[in-house]
């Protein structure tokens, strides 16, 4: 028999946040968040986000112990300013028996209702910063720190579940050339020329501080198109902006200004972390730190995390630019693989930076939605 209970506590949430540790136990792929930061997430004194969402964390037991989870969130500021009644749910992990997740669902559409929502999509986190979407090619991959991982079995049981799909995103390895294409460097400098624009020195932490801002507001402005994009508050990016300020590399990290000094283009990158957290175990303790701290000095691979483009600088050879710069910094540090970060394939804007340079598509995912009414 299948029970489902409501995280109430510090002690159920922990166990909430460690059940993906007990699932995927033994899989090489799966990378383990950090224990302390799962905790903090659901924590309205850590995460501003929570001040205008509801949620609901559920654990499925059989025989006292857990078998799924989910997380139910209502973000009230997204829902009125896209003028919907939408629920979220993430934070989705179960065994491969449909009836846990028939019990997980039925529980969280009828919490759902409660709240007069219409609907419920996910995978998917408080915001459109968090990890979204259920992976659905590419198990075989190993999974890096801005993406979620799952066992292929979990896509069956959403359709058998009466979800549909919902939106499809995408993921790209390139290949670090041993030389910036000659057609982008030749670009570059003609774009650059055009329309006198310039690259500032953002390669310390200090430098880069002065400008989140203006990174925000690039941010805000490139994903606007987006039907489903909603911009973040003030508190919002002052909490993402810590968080990636605890990451990133500094060297990895270029805008573009237009004549007047304003920022029309940037790009964010990290070394990557998947190894290091899976050496990590979900701990900075005793040794997890050592290993994240290795990563950032030796690695092979990168991540890219963000890029934004104003759009009225969309299509004019801009961010040709951003990767004439990071490139050359990627084969000085030898980085021979980028990973892309997942991309919703309708954003088209970011997914044609990969076509001048050897890339692969080897992860696809999607978000599910189904109708509560």
């Amino acid at each position: 028999m299948i029970t489902i209970e409501k995280v109430t506590d510090k002690k159920s949430l922990k166990a909430f946040v460690k059940f993906p540790f007990e699932l995927y136990r033994g899989n090489k792929y799966w990378v383990p968040p950090l224990i302390g930061g799962e905790m903090n997430t659901f924590d309205a004194s850590y995460n501003p986000t929570l001040e205008f969402c509801d949620v609901n964390l559920l654990v499925a037991k059989k025989e006292g112990r857990i078998v799924g989870r989910i997380a139910l969130i209502v973000n009230h500021r997204e829902n009125d300013i896209l003028g919907v009644r939408k629920m979220r749910f993430g934070w989705l992990d179960f065994e491969d028996d449909k009836e846990v997740t028939g019990a997980l669902f039925e529980a969280a559409e009828k919490w759902g209702r409660e709240q007069g929502m219409d609907y419920m999509e996910g995978p998917v986190g408080f915001c459109n910063l968090d990890k979204a979407a259920m992976l659905t090619f590419g198990f075989d991959e190993l999974s890096n720190t801005t993406a979620l991982y799952n066992y292929p079995y979990y896509e069956s049981h959403m359709v058998a579940a009466g979800f549909d799909y919902c939106t499809q995103w995408v993921e790209s390895e390139i290949k670090t050339p041993t030389a910036v294409p000659e057609k982008i460097s030749r670009f570059s400098a003609l774009i650059k020329e055009k329309y006198s624009l310039s690259i500032p020195d953002l390669r310390s932490k200090s430098a880069i501080k002065k400008y989140i801002p203006q990174v925000f507001d690039v941010l805000n402005k490139t994903y606007s198109v987006l039907e489903n994009f909603v911009p973040l508050t003030e508190k919002q990016q002052t909490f993402y902006a810590a968080q990636f300020m605890a990451v990133i590399n500094p060297e990895y990290v270029s805008c573009v200004q237009d004549k007047d000094g304003n920022m029309i283009a940037f790009g964010l990158a990290i070394p990557y972390m998947a190894s290091a957290l899976q050496k990590a175990g979900g701990s900075l303790l005793p040794f997890g730190w050592w290993h994240l701290l290795k990563a950032h000095k030796v690695n092979k691979r990168a991540e890219l995390l963000l890029i934004g483009v104003l759009p009225e600088w969309q299509r004019k050879g801009v961010t040709a630019l951003i990767f004439d710069e990071v490139m050359r910094r990627f084969m000085r540090d030898n980085i021979m693989y980028v990973e892309s970060n997942p991309q919703q394939e309708k954003n088209t804007s970011v997914r044609v930076l990969w076509k001048e340079y050897e890339s692969r598509h080897h992860k696809s995912r999607w978000t599910f939605i189904k109708h509560l009414k």
